[in-house]
């Protein structure tokens, strides 16, 4: 029985460097009329994804009240102010997140912030490594955009546009002949508003980012 008890509690020591590997304590300031960290959509958009798993905490750093929503109520709506500073909540499920200040913003507008939680972050950080970037533009659009994405051969590339509570709206395939001159893409059927496109690399979200639609 001994011999056992120290055979778990060496294999436990083992496990321990593992832990912070599984998930990771992800941090966004809530200052005055910004959230600034991953999902960050305040000024210049910053859509990175996180994992499942990972724990998110909104840390108070302003001066008046930021209550936090969730455009699709993922949570109930929490208060950010000198009495509440800090707010952490894990997502174990994958999807798009988007929220905004009560006060200070509304879906896709003003204080607001798009959290993607995608199943593992392997597709992201390929991305990133090898330099792969979508490009859609013009944006701000009436409808009519061009999609140009530079690609490594052999893998599947997909964009996927949603909208700001994460329905899915369309998907286009990205072959490589068409999208290194560029693919038109008509989404004139969509109303105007903001919404999000991403990039898929073999079924997993590499990269979100904001698109505007004007009438």
């Amino acid at each position: 029985m001994k011999l056992f008890t120290q055979f778990v509690a060496f294999f436990a020591l083992l496990a321990l460097p593992l832990v912070p590997s599984v998930a990771a304590n992800i941090t966004i300031l809530v200052g005055d009329n910004y959230y600034r960290g991953p999902g960050n959509a305040t000024g210049t958009a910053d859509l990175r994804t996180i994992s499942v798993g990972d724990v998110v905490t909104w840390s108070y750093v302003g001066q008046s009240s930021h209550p936090t929503v969730s455009d699709i109520g993922a949570w109930p709506t929490f208060a950010m102010d000198n009495a509440n500073k800090t707010r952490s909540i894990t997502f174990n499920t994958p999807g798009v997140f988007p929220y905004h200040c009560q006060a200070h913003g509304a879906p896709g507008f003003g204080q607001y912030g798009v959290l993607t939680v995608v199943a593992t972050p392997s597709a992201a950080l390929d991305a990133r490594t090898a330099g792969i970037s979508l490009n859609v533009y013009p944006n701000p659009t009436r409808g009519q955009v061009t999609v140009q994405l530079n690609q490594k051969p052999g893998t599947d590339y997909k964009l996927r546009v949603s909208n700001i509570i994460g329905q899915e709206l369309r998907t286009i395939a990205l072959k490589p002949e068409l999208t290194a001159a560029g693919l038109p893409v008509d989404l004139s059927n969509l109303r105007a508003g903001v919404y999000f496109y991403s990039l898929l690399i073999d079924g997993k979200v590499a990269s979100t980012k904001r698109l505007v639609l004007q009438n």
